[in-house]
């Protein structure tokens, strides 16, 4: 999915602001969906009132004017091709993953439980905004939407209840069994052992 995608999604909803598009890109589920720096938004927005898929507009609200932008019907037109078009597969992207699954056997494992700790406020406080979303009296939320926000609340469970197994597996020192059919966790050790020795030396 591509950032004017996600643009024109939002602008599906209502005309926005730069402002409004930045906040749906930055509430704290937005990572669930979509990702965007705010730098990025505005020369995509230009970008897209270029190729004539949607047009500013000012609105006066409370003595001052607003510029939003609206979808023009060539806009509406790509938005809906996108919808029908079969989304790809997603790609995860996740940093506590690519550790846990390079962490080394001699290190202190009370770390990785830190870092698992620490996931668990942040997937705790994203849950607590997700349930609360369908009834905040602000947001707009279709009956179709209320199915993705369904994903998103069994997702965030699914991995509390990771997090809590993978933290007790850790503290009683009952890891999963894995497999290593060519005796590497033995070398990688020794090349680790071997490097962090050199290292001390040289400094």
């Amino acid at each position: 999915m591509s950032a004017e995608n996600s643009i024109l999604a939002i602008l599906s909803f209502w005309p926005s602001t730069g402002y409004d598009i930045k906040a749906e890109f930055e509430h704290k589920a937005a990572g669930l969906y979509w990702g965007m720096s705010y730098g990025s938004i505005y020369p995509k927005l230009k970008k897209l009132e270029e190729e004539g898929l949607i047009f500013p507009m000012e609105k006066e609200e409370e003595g001052r004017k607003k510029k939003l932008y609206e979808l023009t019907s060539n806009g509406w037109g790509e938005f809906e091709k996108w919808l029908q078009a079969t989304p790809a597969y997603p790609v995860v992207k996740d940093e506590l993953l690519m550790k846990m699954s390079t962490w080394h056997e001699d290190m202190d494992s009370s770390v990785l439980i830190s870092h698992l700790q620490a996931r668990k406020a942040i997937t705790e406080d994203i849950l607590k905004f997700v349930k609360e979303w369908p009834t905040n009296g602000n947001s707009y939320i279709s009956n179709y939407g209320m199915l993705s926000i369904r994903y998103a609340e069994k997702r965030l469970k699914t991995e509390l209840e990771w997090i809590e197994e993978s933290i007790e597996a850790l503290i009683q020192d009952k890891l999963p069994t894995g497999q290593d059919p060519y005796g590497n966790t033995d070398k990688m050790m020794m090349r680790r052992r071997e490097a962090l020795k050199t290292l001390e030396e040289n400094n």
